[in-house]
């Protein structure tokens, strides 16, 4: 039986061939062959981590009413399967911008690791689209920015300002800054905006984390589910907050429904309630994810974006 597994799987010869071999019917192989797969002689691994699955992502795009989605297979670590996921979105944004596109970028784990898979971009310019959140230059909104812009050799436009702060007044004054106005002038302008979705319940959001205990309790009484780009969403898909939205150094919800394609890249099963939400929202013209997060999402029922 061993004999027989090594030559057809290691090997690669045929049935036939290995029959005459050894002396034996092909049918006899054939079973010999079985018998090494049951009593685990062989076992097969498959190793398609990364891979489009083609089938499941038309099921998603027509299921959440999206004008594409992308479901890759994912393996390993919850930094691997960003890291696989984010891949899928640099693969999606190398073959589909165009020269002169105005690239918006917002920050997250899955977006900081999908500039670590751009190689080459056309030449667009790069917006970021909030403020900074928490401490870590690495996964930064400036740092994704300034990675995607290498990759595409056009202009990088930074806000060196932190997403949230303590009251409105202080937000406006931030937004009449030189360089801040300068950039957040180009949110009408932008073409392609990718966006990460942070998860309010159950909480997989690093800009949950980084606000007060009385804003996250109020915030959460009001219903909050998911945040996209610093914009609040309930799991109606309806805005929450746009009284805390006057705080925040962000694209608005009413500018980002004006970008012509929008891309929500997110990975794993805990976040699907927060990606349905925001798919309610009407805010979202593409998704890139996981398998584990698109078989949840298939099983929910989908109603009518909020927007319409």
């Amino acid at each position: 039986m061993a004999t027989v597994a090594r030559r057809f799987y290691i090997d690669d010869v045929s049935k036939v061939e290995i029959a005459k071999e050894l002396g034996l019917s092909r049918f006899k192989i054939a079973r010999l062959l079985e018998q090494a797969k049951s009593t685990g002689v062989v076992t097969i691994t498959l190793r398609d981590a990364g891979y489009v699955d083609d089938v499941m992502s038309a099921q998603l795009s027509a299921h959440m009413r999206l004008r594409e989605a992308i479901v890759v297979e994912t393996l390993g670590t919850d930094a691997q399967v960003r890291s696989q996921v984010g891949a899928a979105a640099a693969t999606l944004l190398t073959e589909t911008l165009h020269p002169g596109d105005v690239l918006g970028l917002a920050w997250g784990r899955t977006l900081t690791a999908m500039t670590e898979h751009l190689t080459s971009l056309p030449p667009v310019s790069v917006v970021q689209l909030t403020g900074a959140v928490g401490s870590d230059l690495a996964e930064s909104p400036v740092e994704v920015v300034r990675k995607a812009s290498l990759s595409a050799g056009g202009k990088a436009h930074a806000i060196f300002a932190p997403l949230v702060v303590e009251d409105a007044a202080t937000a406006a004054a931030l937004r009449r800054q030189t360089d801040v106005a300068a950039a957040m002038r180009l949110f009408t302008q932008v073409t392609v905006a990718v966006v990460a979705v942070g998860s309010w319940d159950p909480p997989i959001s690093q800009f949950r984390e980084v606000m007060s205990d009385a804003d996250r309790a109020e915030l959460a009484a009001r219903g909050v589910q998911a945040e996209v780009a610093g914009i609040l969403i309930d799991r109606h898909g309806r805005l929450v907050g746009e009284d805390f939205a006057e705080r925040c150094l962000s694209i608005s919800a009413q500018e980002l429904g004006r970008v012509p394609r929008v891309i929500a890249v997110a990975a794993g099963a805990d976040k699907a309630e927060a990606v349905l939400a925001v798919a309610r929202s009407g805010l979202l013209s593409s998704l890139v994810t996981d398998r584990a997060l698109a078989e949840v999402v298939l099983h929910e029922p989908f109603d009518h974006p909020a927007g319409g």
